[in-house]
């Protein structure tokens, strides 16, 4: 069973992604591609470490902010991914017109949402 505060931290964390993911939509029809990967990047680390923890969890066993990077970085989908082995500050503020933003968005959408589905489904379970 997830203690309350933890529950609420996954809650909020979900719903920070997905207003991430909606904000990096927005960004993208008003054609700032880069502000959209961005937006899209936070929303999936965000999912990430949801994922973690829930296969360990941090009211159980705190993970050194090293390990919690590699392991979030491990959950990331594809693109993302690709992103998290080059310079990561350089690609995410260099130019990204919406139209190559769009696959990224577009799979920082898919991961959320089916990160919200694992974690609804992982508390039903519990």
């Amino acid at each position: 069973m997830i203690p309350t505060r933890w529950r609420s931290l996954f809650d909020d964390q979900l719903a920070d992604a997905a207003r991430r993911v909606d904000g990096a939509q927005k960004y993208r029809a008003a054609e700032e591609g880069s502000r959209a990967i961005q937006a899209a990047y936070q929303a999936v680390v965000a999912a990430a470490s949801i994922r973690v923890w829930m296969i360990d969890y941090p009211w159980v066993t705190t993970l050194p902010a090293s390990e919690m990077q590699r392991r979030a970085a491990a959950e990331f989908p594809a693109h993302y991914a690709a992103l998290a082995t080059m310079n990561l500050s350089a690609m995410l503020t260099g130019f990204w017109s919406a139209d190559s933003a769009r696959s990224y968005v577009e799979e920082a959408d898919t991961f959320v949402r089916e990160t919200q589905e694992r974690f609804d489904a992982w508390i039903a379970a519990s």
